[in-house]
Order: structure tokens, then C-alpha cells, then sequence
């Protein structure tokens, strides 16, 4: 797992206490509501996968998440309905297996996802995360979390705190060994994104 920078900490608990007990919602002017999938020229049929690719989400993942298979290898992303992007930058939030596994371009080919979980966060998982991170306790403060787990072909994982999925929007965290990482990203649905003016 990634761990996390003083700086960032230090950047993110700052945030938290000006934002009081609620996470702001994210400035979504803007962003794009319509070409939510990848390129079409990138996209290839799953069906070439090995069986141990993960080509389905649950349920209540598919939701707002899909995963797509390309000639760069698999990449998990917001689906056709969402949007998932980090505040900051304004870059997508699209997770490929290839880069997970340190590969790039025509390296990452043939890359995907072995395993895809998504559950409930336990309460005794949220509470060692406050334990070792303090901090976490703002934003978590009793929403519904789901954990959500990617690891790839080449061993790789990674893992992030989803924080109350059926709000719109709502924030992913990447978790770290020290507790909650950075950078977050927020996920909205494109029927909001419409409705902003």
C-alpha cells in the first residue's frame, strides 16, 4: 500500500477542519456529463481475458462503477452514469491493472483484475482506522462505508474507503497503512452534473 505524506496529512486536516463535520461536495461546474467511456478505439471485447478476469461487478458496485477491458489492459472506472474525478486536477478517476502492476502503454496489455470486492466496512474496521488515524473519524462520523478492493494479475492491490455510496456525490479514499491516503476522488452521477447550472 501507498503510504501517505506528511504534507498530505497535514493538507487534508486542514481541509477537514475548515469543512466542519460534513465533506463539502466537490465543484462539479463543468465537467463532463456526456463520453463517459473510454476512447472506442482503445476498447476491446472481454472475452479475450483469461477466465480469472473479473469482466462483472457486484450489484451495488455496478451502480456507478464498471470495468473496461482495452488494449492497455483492464481499467476500473466510473460506468455510463458517473463521473469519478479527483478535485484537484480535474483528472478521471480510472484505475488500470497495468499501472497498479508498474506497467505503461504496450507494457500494460494483457493486464486485468483478479479480484474485485466491495463490502461493508465493519465497525470494527472503522474503528482500528480511527485508531491508527485520527483523523478519518471527521469523515467517516458514522456514514455507511463500503470497502473496495482491486488486485491485479500481477499481484498487485489496491485498496479504498468509499464513503456513503448512495449519496450523490460522494468520496472514495485510498487506504493506506497509516490510515487514510491521498489523493480522494469524488464520484457523481451524470443526471447530477446536468442538473448544475
Amino acid at each position: 500500500m501507498n503510504s501517505v505524506t506528511g504534507v498530505a496529512r497535514a493538507i487534508l486536516a486542514v481541509a477537514l477542519l475548515c469543512a466542519g463535520p460534513v465533506i463539502a461536495a466537490p465543484e462539479t461546474k463543468g465537467a463532463p456529463a456526456e463520453g463517459l467511456r473510454p476512447p472506442a478505439d482503445i476498447l476491446e471485447p472481454c472475452d479475450k481475458l483469461p477466465k480469472a478476469a473479473v469482466t462483472r461487478l457486484p450489484p451495488d458496485l455496478s451502480r456507478w462503477a464498471t470495468v473496461y477491458c482495452t488494449k492497455f489492459g483492464q481499467i476500473f472506472n466510473a460506468n455510463d452514469t458517473h463521473f469519478g474525478a479527483f478535485p484537484d486536477n480535474g483528472a478521471r478517476a480510472t484505475f488500470s491493472a497495468g499501472t497498479i502492476d508498474g506497467k505503461s502503454g504496450a507494457d500494460a496489455a494483457g493486464s486485468y483484475f483478479t479480484s474485485i470486492a466491495y463490502v461493508d466496512f465493519t465497525p470494527q474496521e472503522l474503528q482500528a482506522l480511527v485508531k491508527i488515524d485520527p483523523i478519518s473519524a471527521k469523515i467517516v462520523n458514522g456514514r455507511p462505508s463500503k470497502k473496495l478492493d482491486l488486485a491485479t494479475n500481477g499481484g498487485k492491490a489496491l485498496t479504498f474507503l468509499v464513503i456513503d455510496p448512495s449519496a450523490d456525490p460522494f468520496w472514495v479514499f485510498p487506504l493506506t497503512d497509516k490510515g487514510l491516503g491521498s489523493p480522494a476522488f469524488f464520484v457523481v452521477s451524470s443526471a447530477d452534473l446536468k442538473r448544475k447550472p
